[in-house]
């Protein structure tokens, strides 16, 4: 990329990324209320029984998860190359060139922008027992998940087209219109 291109800065990707969350988590709620009376989950508990770690992770992978992976690759692959909290913001991504990425590097992208959210839901699901103090091994796997988070955060002040992991991987990068 060129010198005169303006790259993001944590701030406006973390303001960007946090309104994202709010519109996917608005829109979850109202899919988690739809899929309430076919929720397998909810079917264990009422039964009496303890959901599995492996229940747990399962469906919210599938209702939570999938649904965040598809809206950051549909918006970011898009023509407006944002998702609607990175066009609020100012912000698009793009490749080398400063061109639109293709699903698929928006897909790979958002998976690894993904790692950490999983990660968290593997202690939370697995490490973690339910109506116990959790083990060691729980205080362990959250310690590490942060160290993930910072690890994103702090490459993209120390890269030098302001990338994190995930843009790394992909061969992406997040720009300022500004």
């Amino acid at each position: 990329m060129s010198e005169s291109i303006r790259y993001a800065t944590i701030f406006q990707r973390l303001k960007a990324y946090i309104l994202d969350c709010i519109i996917i988590f608005t829109a979850l709620i109202v899919w988690q209320t739809a899929l309430f009376i076919v929720n397998p989950v909810v079917k264990i508990i009422n039964s009496g029984q303890q959901p599995s770690g492996w229940q747990m992770h399962l469906w919210v992978f599938a209702t939570v998860t999938i649904p965040f992976l598809l809206y950051f690759a549909v918006t970011q692959s898009s023509a407006k190359k944002a998702t609607f909290g990175m066009r609020f913001v100012g912000l698009e991504v793009v490749d080398s060139e400063k061109r639109r990425i293709n699903f698929k590097r928006a897909l790979v992208r958002s998976i690894f922008l993904f790692v950490p959210f999983e990660l968290n839901h593997s202690v939370m699901f697995h490490l973690m027992p339910s109506g116990t103090m959790p083990p060691p091994t729980a205080f362990m796997g959250i310690a590490f998940v942060w160290v993930v988070i910072f690890t994103y955060l702090f490459s993209i002040k120390f890269t030098a087209g302001k990338q994190s992991i995930h843009d790394l991987i992909a061969k992406t990068f997040v720009i300022s219109k500004a």
